[in-house]
């Protein structure tokens, strides 16, 4: 049977996380500046991380460090940054469902040539 302290804990623990992880995430997007590939990548990242662990595994002390790096790389355009930033473009690249060959930079025109209907 399950105690009102338990449920009370339970909760409590799903707040941590749940704070831990917009945390994370939006120091995240300030280090990247926002920046389009890269904020899905930190999304999709993040996600699986804490999906994949249990709360149990929660570390503060590793979130708080981690949140001071981000904290870094956000205020200056320096190794902090560029560790990020790497980080990113590396799971980017990594992704089995990212199109390489979308990121060529075709032109418009090449679009329509191929038969796709698109609004100039």
């Amino acid at each position: 049977m399950i105690t009102p302290t338990q449920t009370l804990k339970s909760v409590v623990d799903q707040k941590a996380v749940v704070h831990a992880y917009r945390h994370l995430y939006r120091q995240g997007l300030k280090a990247i500046n926002y920046s389009t590939p890269a904020r899905h990548v930190l999304r999709h990242s993040l996600r699986s991380a804490f999906r994949s662990s249990s709360p149990e595994e929660l570390n503060p002390r590793r979130i708080a460090n981690t949140l001071q790096f981000l904290q870094r790389a956000a205020d200056i355009a320096g190794l902090e940054h560029k560790i990020v930033k790497n980080l990113m473009m590396m799971k980017y690249w990594e992704q089995p469902q990212v199109r390489k060959d979308h990121r060529t930079g075709r032109s418009k025109g090449s679009y329509i040539d191929a038969g796709y209907n698109a609004a100039i």
